[in-house]
């Protein structure tokens, strides 16, 4: 129970939850200016990221794919 409730707040913490709670604008403008401009820049900032770490994980993925075919061909031709 307790990994659960622990599960639900790293997720809440990494944004997933936020809908749920109702913003509350402050009565400073200037406040409510930079917290949107700030939200925006991290949230694109972590989309550029999450393309990168999926850059990185399609070349592994390539990179473990061509040496599976040199092996498997290197493989074959000593049979042969």
């Amino acid at each position: 129970m307790f990994l659960g409730a622990r599960r639900g707040f790293a997720r809440h913490r990494c944004g997933a939850g936020r809908e749920s709670y109702p913003r509350r604008d402050t009565d400073n403008s200037a406040f409510e200016d930079y917290r949107r401009a700030t939200i925006t820049r991290l949230e694109k900032e972590a989309e550029e990221f999450r393309s990168y770490l999926d850059g990185l994980r399609r070349a592994a993925d390539a990179s473990a794919f061509q040496a599976f075919l040199r092996a498997r061909k290197s493989g074959e031709s000593s049979a042969s």
